[in-house]
């Protein structure tokens, strides 16, 4: 493997680079080397490369120890187990130094050769360089992508971009405001763009996987989707105040209209318990659909206010600027942690 160097040149900036992996050995090394071939073109900046590993069990991290062994100097995190692919990223992002952090997947479906283009948008005055999939990503999964969308943006006040991936830049100002945020759980595509800042959007063409299969499933899919529901809109909670009073009207105005039918045509009136049962069941469904919904909400302060870590950290290896090739590479230094909050 080509080595590109280790030691931060003077007078240039850094870029950090985080990728969340999860089961993804076959496909490290290819994407390294495509970094590498991308910040060879970055002719002001320096790359360094930090791998999030979010409770592999394939090897992955062996990978990591085996591309530094072959002269490349990436960095790697290693979690105590699996926290999810949001909780990875967080974690990344409290461990560069960057002056300006790149987030990206590790299956290839993020190309690296965007990565000049993001750095020149950044360069042009954009915080944040959102990047976003020409295409469809599939039948089931685009279809569902593309109604969660159109949903969270007409449910919530803080719009997100459709198609959106975790595939962005942000600069260093954006990235110390992130950090300061005391959130539990972050949601980057909804926390981000409620930021403000100055943000600038790019179309790729999404790549094929190179080996293996999606880590990620639909259920993971419809549970962030979820979160992000309750966490950037009170639209459930109004639904279940208004369908309450909805309820609340459509049985006085049935109950009165009874007694009056009763009152007027009482030897019609045929006695039964299917009206009162049918209302009985229906009102106990919307009692308990509403204390679901207030219970999700009670569960995200709960998790909260609990404090407990996001994620843990088993390992952090330290990793080194990727330079020139005639760089002689520092000396590589390990560090053990216990957590992260």
């Amino acid at each position: 493997m080509k080595q590109i160097g280790a030691n931060h040149a003077a007078g240039k900036r850094r870029l950090s680079v985080i990728i969340p992996v999860h089961n993804e050995a076959d496909n490290l090394l290819a994407l390294v080397e495509g970094l590498q071939a991308a910040a060879a073109q970055l002719k002001r900046w320096d790359m360094e490369i930090l791998f999030v590993d979010d409770g592999s069990t394939d090897g992955s991290v062996q990978k990591m120890d085996e591309i530094r062994a072959h002269g490349t100097p990436v960095g790697y995190i290693r979690l105590s187990k699996s926290f999810g692919h949001q909780a990875a990223l967080c974690a990344g992002l409290e461990y560069v130094s960057g002056d300006a952090v790149i987030t990206m997947d590790s299956d290839l479906q993020h190309p690296p050769d965007e990565i000049p283009h993001m750095v020149e948008a950044h360069e042009r005055g954009a915080d944040v360089v959102q990047m976003v999939r020409s295409g469809s990503v599939g039948a089931g999964k685009g279809l569902f992508s593309k109604w969660f969308y159109r949903a969270f943006n007409y449910l919530t006040d803080t719009p997100i971009i459709p198609n959106a991936a975790d595939f962005r830049l942000i600069s260093r100002q954006v990235l110390e405001v992130l950090l300061r945020i005391p959130e539990r759980e972050k949601f980057l595509r909804g926390l981000i763009p409620s930021l403000g800042f100055r943000q600038s959007v790019l179309q790729f063409n999404q790549a094929t996987r190179l080996h293996g299969a999606p880590t990620y499933s639909f259920w993971m899919s419809l549970r962030l989707a979820r979160k992000a529901l309750f966490d950037y809109s009170a639209v459930p909670l109004r639904l279940v105040l208004w369908l309450g009073a909805t309820i609340s009207i459509l049985s006085f105005v049935f109950g009165t209209g009874h007694l009056v039918w009763k009152l007027l045509h009482w030897n019609l009136v045929v006695p039964g318990f299917t009206d009162l049962i049918t209302a009985i069941f229906f009102l106990g469904g919307c009692i308990l659909a509403s204390l679901g919904i207030l219970g999700r909400y009670l569960m995200v302060i709960l998790e909260q206010v609990r404090g407990r870590p996001p994620f843990v950290i088993a390992d952090h290896v330290q990793g080194l600027a990727l330079l020139a090739p005639d760089t002689e590479p520092v000396r590589e230094e390990r560090i053990a942690i216990g957590a992260g909050a």
